[in-house]
């Protein structure tokens, strides 16, 4: 099979997925590795080199997302495909990731604290899952562009949550999954009019693609005209999500203060 870094789905010939292959999982075992490294060696990082951190990492994932929609919409466009409303816009439930870095970067206030909340809770804990089930394997050999992006992003978003909480910049309390759940609907005002107009499903909240149990409701309700309320259900488990983040947190800080 030959392909070039740079080379698109449709032109790499004989490729099923690289998901949990070698090189995959060696990445799995990096990323976790790190990221624990991370939260025990950042507790005396300055408020001003995590803000910092904030500014870089904005423009960066900003420049990179840009860089990614454009090779991809290249592709799609010069082989005939049309651009691609159904899969490429930024409204995914990582795509959260990139404004939330934006304005915990530059905004102060409330903005800022449920920026915060987002990146430490949905956010990690998506890029937790995105980082062991990288869905971009599934369509691109691991020493691609394609996978990288994939990779590279999902671990950004766990490895900045960790930052976040270790560092001691944001300490998480129960009303984060919440003020989290606002970054999130804030983004599906434009996700879910999408997903109804052409049949994508940005958020996973009109099919569920990929989602245990979720993805056979999601069809059962529909079948029966009850996609809006699938939909209504799917949001909202958003909340939870971001619940056993913060559980999990205080269950790590609790351990920590019983043995120091």
């Amino acid at each position: 099979m030959n392909y070039g870094f740079f080379d698109y789905k449709y032109n790499i010939q004989g490729f099923s997925s690289d998901l949990f292959s070698t090189p995959h999982i060696v990445f799995i075992v990096l990323a976790f590795i790190s990221v624990v490294l991370i939260a025990a060696f950042t507790s005396k990082t300055k408020k001003s080199t995590v803000e910092k951190f904030l500014k870089i990492a904005s423009v960066a994932v900003a420049v990179f997302e840009i860089t990614k929609i454009t090779w991809e919409s290249y592709y799609d466009i010069t082989t005939g495909q049309g651009f691609n409303t159904g899969g490429i816009l930024p409204l995914y439930t990582c795509s959260v990731f990139i404004y939330s870095l934006i304005l915990a970067a530059w905004t102060k206030g409330k903005t800022k604290e449920i920026a915060l909340s987002f990146l430490t809770t949905v956010s990690l804990i998506s890029g937790a899952i995105g980082v062991v089930q990288c869905n971009g394997l599934n369509y691109y050999p691991f020493w691609t562009f394609g996978a990288f992006y994939s990779m590279f992003f999902h671990y950004a978003m766990l490895a900045t949550g960790v930052f976040l909480l270790g560092s001691g910049y944001k300490k998480l309390e129960w009303k984060d999954a919440l003020l989290s759940f606002v970054a999130v609907f804030a983004v599906s005002i434009a996700a879910i009019p999408v997903n109804y107009i052409v049949g994508s499903d940005y958020m996973l909240v009109y099919s569920a693609g990929g989602v245990p149990f979720m993805s056979s409701l999601a069809d059962k309700m529909a079948a029966v005209g009850l996609r809006p309320l699938f939909t209504v259900i799917m949001l909202l488990t958003y909340i939870p999500l971001a619940a056993i983040v913060v559980a999990v947190y205080k269950g790590i800080v609790f351990l920590i203060k019983k043995r120091g």
